[in-house]
């Protein structure tokens, strides 16, 4: 039992480390190990990579990450005059075909499928892909060049791709600036 400054008792169970000679008192082991990790981090940094997957992120990081990389891009693309801004939505993809992320011109929204993009690395370049149509006008010449090209060989798809890898490390740099 540790007396407390108001006369009470409380029941702290205390160690002694022989090695260092010192008291630690683990009453509360969730907190002690928080502050490890936390001392760890901020030594070492968060541990964010580019090839960290997406699986061992929890919702905020990844938020960050995507809502990081849509600021770059309009940052570095800059942005469309259209009735409705744009937004972007996390989301996981339940059927079709699967696919990164999809732009809807119709709500002006960017779609990134998170259960598709196995890391950081490719949520970053799907967030430039699909940025990059948003800067197109998809709504006017997509379908019409589809009917042409195929989606290989899509002219504003090329576009797309040469942006995300052009794009992407500069992008990543960004975001390790703000998260890591």
């Amino acid at each position: 039992m540790v007396p407390t400054p108001n006369g009470r008792e409380r029941n702290t169970k205390v160690r002694l480390f022989l090695h260092i000679n010192k008291f630690i008192f683990v009453r509360n082991i969730p907190y002690l190990c928080g502050m490890l990790n936390y001392i760890i981090d901020m030594m070492m940094g968060s541990g964010l990579r580019l090839n960290t997957r997406v699986d061992d992120l929890d919702r905020a990081t990844l938020r960050e990450v995507v809502k990081y990389a849509t600021q770059y891009c309009t940052d570095t693309f800059g942005t469309r005059k259209k009735k409705v801004p744009f937004s972007v939505s996390i989301t996981k993809q339940r059927s079709g075909e699967p696919a990164y992320g999809q732009y809807c011109p119709y709500d002006n929204k960017l779609f990134i499928y998170h259960n598709n993009c196995p890391t950081v690395k490719l949520v970053i370049q799907t967030v430039i892909h699909e940025y990059t149509h948003y800067m197109q006008p998809v709504k006017s010449k997509y379908s019409k060049l589809m009917d042409i090209y195929g989606y290989d060989k899509h002219p504003m798809e090329i576009e797309a791709r040469e942006m995300e890898q052009e794009y992407y490390k500069d992008c990543w740099n960004y975001i390790k600036e703000i998260l890591c």
